[in-house]
């Protein structure tokens, strides 16, 4: 005859929501915030990004 140990629990249990269980306090942005230029027109990003995603 062959013992086999049960591993899971047999009761559910609810997930811990990590967000809900995190105290930080969310990180708020600079109102007045904005991107660094990068030299880039438009034009030229669009066809990286074209290029990229095919």
């Amino acid at each position: 005859m062959h013992n086999t140990t049960e591993l899971k629990t047999t009761t559910a249990q609810p997930r811990r929501d990590v967000r809900t269980t995190n105290n930080t306090a969310q990180r708020q942005s600079d109102p007045n915030w904005k991107p660094q230029p990068c030299g880039l027109t438009r034009e030229e990003l669009r066809e990286i990004v074209a290029e990229i995603l095919g």
